[in-house]
């Protein structure tokens, strides 16, 4: 079958970009999906080589004009159920002949289809669609470990529950080689690849694997079950998915995840180690500079992605703003959870139809940020605006106060 246009979903993400880069250096053209190609911030971060094209997985339209004179298709499937998943397929496969999906290790083909979760009912949809497909059932990815990031640039701690437990995590560039060559080549119809770094390691030694990359101290602080399900409940929403979780990392510690050679068998080149992974993202476990911390915030805030902006503030992040009811006084609040919940308190009842951001204004190791809103009360339907300077202090790689100062009274003062 002779490929030469893919249609990429994820394109600007751990795995897909890499795919593009793959793809690229075949000779072979790319769309890339995205909701709004026009408007939307992250196409300035696609790599080169890539067309953004229109199209949402949750409206099978748009992917199906999208997907139209595609010869094969790279699916992410981005959401937490596979509901909407056989219209989506179907429509990628009204035009592509090819669909390779990245799928999980813990698909089991004996298993009743609902103990395979939504990686299986999407292989399910991928199967009935009558599309010629290849399943790649990743293990752990080694980018996972970048939720320690924040605790070794603060404090050079891993706080986490079983240490002894040994993963096999491989990396995000090892799934993207063995996606080109099946998108790329014959011969890999039918297949469900398992994939999987090299070896197994315990997540203690991943820690100091990660402190040796860096060059910082890093040192892994046993938590209890019970204090990682509180977190991962609060972060999902989901305490069958901490239930699960734990326990499979708790069965880790007698039973080490696989290990198969599948990635050097497919590419012919061994799979890269978890050592290498830590050298690859050395920087993103490193305390940043006061002027990297300003660009990158500011640029996630012009982008509208304010999750990204969130883990730029230190854990005790302190936001002093008098004049908002709730916002603490004059000592203001202490914490990102705190902050959260009172800027989704001030907010209630308004629509922000748009954010103007202007700066920022550095100096040393503070920097200022003045944003004007445009928004509108539900209640009564007035449209207003209302500005503020927000002035932040830096320090050891992340944002840990923020004062700030209300051109116009905020939402709930007394005007």
């Amino acid at each position: 079958m002779d490929i030469k246009t893919v249609l990429v979903t994820g394109a600007t993400g751990n795995v897909g970009r890499h795919i593009v880069v793959g793809l690229r250096d075949a000779c072979i053209t790319v769309r890339a999906l995205s909701r709004n190609p026009s408007r939307n911030p992250s196409r300035d971060l696609l790599p080169a080589g890539a067309d953004a094209v229109a199209g949402d997985l949750a409206d099978p339209d748009s992917v199906r004009a999208a997907a139209a004179g595609a010869d094969a298709a790279f699916l992410l499937w981005p959401f937490v159920t596979a509901e909407g998943a056989d219209a989506a397929v179907r429509a990628i496969a009204a035009h592509v002949r090819r669909i390779v999906y990245l799928s999980a290790m813990s698909v089991h083909d004996e298993a009743p289809p609902e103990d395979n979760g939504v990686w299986g009912q999407v292989e399910q949809a991928i199967e009935r669609s009558g599309a010629e497909w290849t399943f790649l059932r990743a293990g752990g990815f080694a980018t996972n470990t970048l939720a320690w990031a924040e605790r070794i640039r603060s404090d050079g701690v891993v706080r986490w529950v079983y240490g002894e437990a040994a993963r096999s995590l491989i990396h995000e560039r090892d799934i993207a080689d063995v996606a080109v060559h099946a998108l790329a080549e014959d011969g890999h119809a039918g297949a469900k690849y398992l994939l999987t770094g090299p070896e197994a390691i315990t997540q203690a030694d991943q820690a100091r694997i990660l402190g040796e990359a860096t060059g910082l101290p890093v040192a892994w602080e046993e938590a209890s079950p019970g204090e990682i399900h509180g977190q991962l409940a609060a972060v999902t929403g989901d305490h069958a998915f901490a239930d699960h979780a734990l326990a499979y990392w708790a069965s880790l510690v007698g039973h080490p995840e696989p290990v198969t050679r599948t990635v050097e068998e497919i590419t012919g080149t061994p799979a890269r180690t978890f050592r290498g992974w830590a050298r690859d993202h050395a920087g993103d476990f490193r305390p940043r500079s006061p002027e990297e911390v300003v660009t990158r915030y500011v640029s996630f805030l012009r982008r509208g992605d304010f999750g990204a902006a969130l883990k730029l503030l230190a854990p005790d992040v302190v936001r002093v703003a008098p004049l908002e009811p709730g916002g603490g006084g004059a000592a203001g609040l202490r914490g990102v959870e705190a902050i959260v919940q009172n800027s989704g308190q001030q907010n209630a009842g308004y629509e922000i139809r748009g954010i103007e951001i202007d700066g920022p204004y550095s100096h040393g190791d503070r920097f200022a940020v003045r944003f004007a809103f445009d928004e509108t009360h539900f209640p009564t339907g007035d449209r207003a605006s209302s500005e503020k300077m927000s002035v932040y202090t830096v320090r050891g790689g992340a944002i840990v106060r923020e004062d700030v100062y209300h051109h116009t009274p905020p939402h709930g003062a007394s005007r």
